[in-house]
């Protein structure tokens, strides 16, 4: 009889698994979607209100900080925080809540309580409320930094009111450019890229020696090339680094963002005695062909046409290596004349 009774309960827990798994996919295009009806957001909101599985609070709760309710659901949120049950949908009811706009410090308990939890993406959601609540307070600024990859908003309205002074900011980024959590550096990167500062630039420049992880690796190529006033000359350097090197490859990705504005650097590297940089400017041809060809290549190019015209005109020089140069130029030619024709097609 236990037996049957302990095969019901899994059953009917993995039902619920699966039916919470469900209603989340259900809602996933409107909790992503970036403007919102009124009615849309309510919708969003009496799924946070209502869900059970911590999936779905997450997700729900974090589309409410991005996009929040009106004040009007303020006393519904505060009633979720005084008197719910469940610890997580108290603390995002906490953040929603400073994302509506109000600064409550009856809310910092409820924060530092989540300030203490082992998910680092909560705590990052908890130290953007937190700061809000209380800027004096520069104890999270690194997980502040961290949530700048998830809600960059919410992420630099905290950060306004913890760094008094521009070069308060810098600090932060730059210690957190420096962190063991990859995730962090990311995200000081994505930022430092934002700041179209020359000290920025020279700090994404000294990440760029360095850094191994490739998601990382995106955002300084991203940073850079945002940056190229400061950092087109040191990039260009940096092709002759030996291809198998992370930084040769951060390098080359920086100038396929770069898109046209890089392109007469990539056409003479393809040309050059030197063959790292040869193989190096046919990486950053085939990155730029991937970006041009990118639904979102509006971010890197003013001129998409332009510049797929641009790329294009080095397709001579790519045959030119793919046909005379050795096992590895060729390898990288070839891989971006076939990424260019998919450009074309």
């Amino acid at each position: 009889m236990k037996k049957t009774t302990f095969l019901i309960a899994a059953a009917l827990c993995a039902a619920m698994t699966v039916s919470a798994q469900t209603q989340l996919k259900k809602a996933l295009p409107l909790l992503q979607k970036n403007n919102r009806s009124a009615a849309e957001n309510q919708q969003v909101l009496n799924l946070f209100r209502t869900a059970k599985d911590p999936d779905t609070i997450f997700a729900s709760g974090a589309s409410l900080v991005k996009t929040p309710p009106s004040k009007i659901q303020e006393p519904a949120l505060f009633n979720l925080i005084l008197k719910g049950d469940d610890p997580l949908k108290q603390t995002f009811a906490a953040i929603i809540v400073t994302a509506m706009g109000s600064a409550h410090e009856e809310l910092l308990p409820v924060l530092e309580g989540a300030l203490e939890s082992k998910d680092a993406l909560l705590r990052a959601y908890a130290a953007g409320a937190y700061g809000i609540v209380n800027p004096e307070d520069k104890t999270h600024v690194q997980e502040v930094v961290l949530l700048y990859i998830y809600d960059p908003s919410f992420a630099v309205r905290s950060m306004n009111l913890l760094a008094e002074e521009p070069k308060h900011l810098f600090k932060y980024l730059k210690q957190a450019s420096t962190s063991a959590d990859e995730q962090t550096r990311a995200a000081a990167a994505s930022w430092l890229g934002t700041l179209h500062s020359e000290d920025a630039a020279k700090q994404l420049l000294k990440m760029a020696k360095t850094e191994k992880n490739s998601q990382v690796q995106a955002q300084i190529a991203t940073g850079l090339a945002l940056n190229r006033a400061y950092t087109l000359e040191d990039v260009t350097k940096g092709l002759r680094q030996d291809y198998n090197s992370p930084a040769a490859a951060t390098y080359a990705l920086a100038l396929g963002f770069m898109t046209g504005n890089a392109a007469e650097t990539i056409r003479k590297g393809l040309l050059s005695s030197n063959q790292n940089e040869r193989i190096n400017s046919a990486r950053a041809a085939a990155y730029m062909a991937g970006v041009l060809s990118n639904p979102d290549a509006f971010n890197y190019t003013s001129d998409r046409a332009f510049d797929t015209g641009l790329l294009k005109s080095m397709i001579p020089q790519l045959k030119a290596l793919a046909k005379t140069g050795n096992d590895s130029v060729k390898v990288y030619a070839d891989n971006a004349l076939r990424q260019i024709e998919k450009l074309m097609i």
